[in-house]
């Protein structure tokens, strides 16, 4: 198997968004690619692919034509893996171990809907098939028997959390008995999946927050909460103008927000948040050169996800210990199922030998941590028989 990978490691946002695809387009990728697996998120574009030859130019090609990018270019930020190194990549992406925020969930559920898409497009073979069922096996073993994803912090909680201390700032500023009846006040726009699902939430749990969220954010579903109004997209800018913080994640080719509509309604001066956690981007860059307005985007987010990782180093160790585990049992697989068409020839060739020569044979070519491997082995064949 091979990988090729632009992520947020290689790439910045503004690199990123050029690899963003439609599923039509991810279809004529898959169908040059021939069996393959897309996994493409905010924070990464990768590749997995197997053929009987390399398939690094054909999986550069695409990429390049995709981007615009002269392949020359693109290899500076694409990272190549081959053979166990990819097997091993596809392990810790699938685990959250290669993620912004190490022990995240949302990138399971992402692997686990690029994988059905190409099973979907009868686009995968044995390799394939092994990997990507044994890389999600693996994930919810480390989920279940290790402590990650207890202490992990999503970006979506990331989210919540900045909204929080905005929240909290307010009322420092304004006093605990002269803030506004209605609380802070946030527009939602958008929020594809699991994490505006889980930012909505969050932001709805808090009960002091009032949520004005478009229709077009497929979480809305909770529409009697008294801290929510449901708001049609088209009506966004109205709401703008009321929004302490504002919040996009859109799959949106187009701004929602843009610098210039904002500039002619947000004209008081008023500290405002905007949260833009789509790729593309979803709120033009210059709205932070506004009065008052103060942009994070999906990348600030690294920093703050790295304080969280540094917390929970012990979890992330459990969690590689027994993704290694679950990597020699693949290796072992795979290797034994490309082997299997050979078994018969072998029997043939080693017809009438005794097992002291097949071990003379074993000793002479293979080296001594394998040679040693191999005596082990059989001697717990022997312990099992006894």
């Amino acid at each position: 198997m091979e990988c090729i990978s632009i992520s947020f490691k290689s790439a910045p946002e503004e690199i990123r968004r050029i690899f963003v695809f439609t599923q039509e387009e991810k279809k004529q990728l898959l169908e040059q690619a021939e069996q393959a697996v897309l996994l493409a998120t905010c924070n990464r574009t990768e590749i997995y692919a197997t053929g009987k030859e390399s398939l690094f130019p054909v999986l550069e090609r695409l990429l390049a034509e995709k981007s615009g990018m002269e392949e020359t270019e693109l290899r500076r930020i694409a990272k190549r893996f081959q053979g166990k190194k990819a097997l091993e990549h596809l392990y810790r992406v699938t685990c959250g171990m290669d993620s912004m925020v190490l022990g995240e969930d949302e990138i399971l559920g992402q692997v686990r809907q690029a994988y059905l898409f190409s099973c979907e497009e009868h686009r995968t073979g044995y390799e394939l098939n092994t990997a990507f069922q044994g890389a999600l096996a693996c994930a919810k073993k480390i989920k279940t028997e290790t402590d990650i994803s207890k202490s992990s912090v999503s970006i979506a909680t990331l989210v919540s959390n900045e909204v929080f201390r905005t929240e909290n700032a307010i009322k420092r500023e304004e006093g605990a008995q002269s803030g506004r009846e209605e609380g802070l006040r946030v527009l939602l726009i958008g929020g594809s999946g699991k994490m505006g699902s889980i930012i909505l939430k969050n932001l709805l749990d808090r009960g002091s927050i009032h949520v004005y969220a478009t229709k077009r954010n497929h979480s809305v579903t909770d529409r009697e909460r008294s801290n929510l109004t449901v708001v049609d997209y088209g009506e966004r800018y109205r709401f703008l103008k009321q929004a302490d913080v504002v919040i996009s994640s859109t799959e949106s080719p187009h701004y929602t927000i843009t610098a210039g509509k904002a500039a002619e309604l947000l004209k008081d001066g008023r500290e405002r948040l905007f949260i833009d956690i789509a790729v593309p981007a979803d709120i033009d860059r210059e709205i932070s050169a506004l009065p008052g307005c103060r942009l994070i985007a999906i990348d600030d987010f690294r920093e703050l996800a790295g304080r969280n990782n540094l917390r929970k180093q012990q979890a992330i160790a459990d969690a590689g210990e027994l993704m290694s585990e679950e990597l020699e049992t693949l290796y072992k697989t795979l290797a034994f199922h490309e082997a299997a068409g050979q078994l018969n020839k072998w029997k043939e060739s080693f017809a009438g030998c005794g097992l002291d020569k097949i071990l003379f044979f074993l000793r002479d070519n293979l080296d001594s941590d394998s040679f040693q491997a191999v005596l082990e082995a059989f001697g717990k064949a022997q312990e099992g028989r006894n």
